[in-house]
């Protein structure tokens, strides 16, 4: 009968797929159908001699989506659920998008971008051959409360199959699956921005996690990423079998080190400190699964394009760069304010990422944005600063308690408004940076339609 069941859901979802496919939609309704149908199918698929999972706080897409194009670039094929969600009804619609009528996936390798709250609802399912964890921070605090409570989350339905690559500079995620999982790790060495005191506004591993001693850190990268012991009780940074080092920022590269080889050189988004973490871990993954270090620099080439988060345009001689930031997410919204300290040029910034659904009386608790770091927006070459949306006056008052300037504060309750006056004050002598979260997305496009109405792009 499960077997029945789960044809039955294959086929609905197939026919939804298809439906929408001339359409450009690609959503969850396949898989939430076929779940719906089936609730085991994850577990009937019969996947591919190799299943990656990717999952994290932060770094999930980029590294997932880097993960799929090094891998083809290496001549495999790879399903993927890039144009899904990463909860179980994403997966299931990839899945049954890319399997045949018996549900064998046809692609070679499987790398799938895993929500942490979802582990146990996916690795009961099948079991990766290998789980990528970026790193673990706080998050949104009314659905994912903190870092300890989503380690658990994954830590708890790992399998002794699965083979674990970690981050090694975060403490936390670094703990996963001892005594359960073969472990390996990656990381990246000091660089000129690292510092012996933490920066940024949150540490969230402050105590050791053995002995509850505090943890002596000698140098931080950002917030509790860096490298750390515990005089106490030994606890200490792993070591490493692949690591960054000598990252240089002004012109986007670093070497990649694999032990027992010779150093390589490898790009990276300049400005962005995550692509280095991002990249080594995704060149650590394809290392491990035996793809050559030559395929993994081209499969890197032109990161920008393959992330979607980073994008820089030119709009009647006015350049704007669209920077997607996760929404309830102090470390990533605070890491992409952070590339404006990577440019020179005066800058118009534009935030609209208060609330993901913005409404009157959102739902969403706003404490995190006291957790973000803004200090960037102090620096005299940001002339104005555009925020948008029903809980901009919420976002204001933060920044007006961190020291930001209100003079440069403009509100805009209405898109309309904002993307009208941003386009009337708009000049070719500095560029914008949008920050947006997800939800926003027609918001950017607004402006970018109204720029491109100014003149030719």
């Amino acid at each position: 009968m499960r077997k029945i069941r789960f044809f039955i859901a294959l086929i609905a979802a197939k026919i939804i797929y298809f439906i929408g496919k001339p359409f450009g939609k690609s959503t969850n309704l396949p898989g939430e159908l076929m779940l719906k149908i089936c609730p085991d199918s994850l577990s009937l698929f019969r996947m591919p001699q190799t299943t990656i999972c990717v999952t994290g706080t932060n770094g999930k897409t980029g590294t997932s989506n880097l993960l799929s194009n090094i891998i083809r670039k290496s001549g495999k094929s790879v399903v993927n659920n890039s144009k899904g969600s990463n909860m179980a009804p994403g997966l299931a619609s990839a899945l049954a998008a890319d399997s045949t009528m018996t549900g064998r996936i046809k692609s070679d390798i499987a790398v799938l971008e895993v929500d942490e709250r979802s582990s146990q609802f996916i690795y009961t399912k099948f079991k990766p051959d290998y789980i990528l964890c970026t790193n673990l921070f706080r998050d949104s605090i009314m659905r994912n409360g903190h870092s300890e409570f989503i380690f658990n989350k994954i830590n708890d339905y790992l399998s002794p199959e699965t083979t674990l690559i970690l981050n090694a500079n975060d403490g936390i995620s670094g703990m996963l699956g001892e005594k359960v999982c073969k472990r390996i790790y990656y990381s990246v060495e000091k660089t000129e921005r690292s510092s012996k005191n933490c920066q940024d506004t949150v540490c969230d591993l402050i105590a050791c996690p053995k002995c509850h001693r505090k943890l002596n850190y000698e140098y931080y990268h950002y917030n509790h990423i860096g490298k750390f012991k515990c005089d106490n009780c030994g606890f200490e940074m792993e070591k490493s079998k692949y690591y960054a080092s000598d990252v240089d920022f002004s012109e986007g590269k670093f070497c990649f080190n694999e032990e027992g080889k010779a150093a390589r050189e490898i790009p990276f988004q300049k400005g962005n400190f995550f692509n280095v973490f991002n990249i080594t871990g995704a060149a650590s993954v394809c290392r491990e699964i035996g793809i050559d270090i030559d395929t993994i620099i081209k499969g890197i080439d032109d990161l920008s394009s393959k992330t979607g988060r980073f994008k820089s345009e030119k709009f009647s001689n006015i350049e704007i760069t669209s920077m997607l930031s996760k929404n309830q997410n102090p470390i990533s919204c605070s890491q992409s304010l952070k590339y404006l300290n990577s440019t020179q040029d005066d800058m118009d910034v534009v935030l609209l990422i208060t609330d993901s659904n913005d409404k009157a009386h959102g739902h969403e608790d706003i404490s995190w944005l006291y957790d973000t770091d803004f200090e960037p927006l102090k620096d005299e070459k940001i002339k104005n600063v555009y925020i948008g949306g029903i809980r901009s006056y919420d976002l204001a008052q933060c920044l007006d308690i961190k020291g930001i300037p209100t003079d440069k504060l403009l509100l805009f309750e209405s898109y309309k408004e904002l993307a009208d006056k941003l386009c009337k004050d708009a000049s070719p002598d500095r560029k914008i940076v949008i920050y947006f979260e997800l939800y926003a997305t027609s918001v950017v496009k607004m402006i970018k339609t109204k720029m491109g109405e100014r003149g030719d792009k």
